[in-house]
């Protein structure tokens, strides 16, 4: 099993994916966080390979993906990967987003309640007044200078996230918030920006909460909980931001074990 690439043809250009697995099994939608790419999820893509039929599109805007037309907000972001999805003939899906991922997927499940037939979000982003502090921060620009010192500085705002994180990570982190520039702080304000508590209220389908006990938006797990109508709540203990990679099987268990392994009828 490998994992293949490929594009998306939407309004605004095209979108840039990766897809994994098996024919005949339920599609799942992964949605990365910034600034990361869908490379991120090249393990968890095979981990789950047996299991469904995965697709890991660029965020608009990120990796290899056109960005949106106008500003960069969740509901432009998940218009665009709507576009994906009738791009690409699926009509009904699973979605697991993290941190952004998880903003634009709960988005997209509210707007597509007859596509969505479960939801999975890492980090839902019920952003607090002392996040909302401090998360601009992470993204802020940090103009160029003649030393490379922005550079420096960028590699240790990445590392920051998580110390613990192998040094690949980092490395391809720090050159993906670099090639985003100033899209990468209006990623961040287009999280902020977003009503997740109106969207999260909205959803009716089946919706997994999780988090790494070291992830900062671990402390909301239950305030995002006692949103949903159907809500469970699971945590991946001594795991941060990066928790997708570094404790990949144990997210694949907990998502073999949420979403039907079966197309729904």
């Amino acid at each position: 099993m490998r994992v293949s690439r490929g594009y998306a043809t939407v309004s605004f250009g095209q979108i840039h994916y990766r897809c994994a697995g098996t024919a005949h099994r339920p599609v799942l939608v992964l949605l990365h966080q910034t600034p990361s790419t869908s490379a991120m999820y090249e393990d968890l893509m095979l981990a789950l390979a047996n299991d469904y039929r995965l697709f890991a599109p660029d965020t608009p805007g990120m990796g290899l993906s056109d960005p949106v037309a106008g500003e960069m907000t969740i509901d432009a972001l998940a218009n665009g990967l709507t576009e994906f999805l009738d791009d690409l003939g699926i009509d009904r899906c699973l979605v697991f987003g993290h941190h952004t991922g998880a903003a634009i997927a709960t988005q997209l499940a509210a707007d597509h309640p007859d596509r969505i037939d479960a939801l999975a979000l890492s980090g839902p982003t019920l952003i607090d007044a002392t996040l909302r502090a401090k998360l601009p921060e992470v993204a802020a620009t940090i103009p160029v200078d003649g030393e490379g010192g922005h550079l420096v500085q960028r590699w240790d705002r990445i590392r920051g996230m998580d110390q613990d994180v192998s040094l690949d990570i980092v490395q391809r982190e720090t050159l993906n918030a670099i090639s985003m520039d100033e899209r990468y702080p209006a990623a961040y304000d287009a999280v902020m920006a977003h009503d997740v508590e109106k969207a999260l209220a909205a959803l009716n389908c089946p919706v997994l909460v999780f988090a790494g006990t070291g992830d900062v938006l671990y402390p909301r797990l239950d305030a995002a909980l006692a949103l949903l109508a159907n809500g469970s709540k699971r945590e991946i203990a001594d795991a941060g931001t990066f928790v997708c990679e570094t404790h990949c099987h144990e997210v694949a268990a907990l998502l073999r074990e949420f979403f039907p392994s079966v197309t729904p009828a």
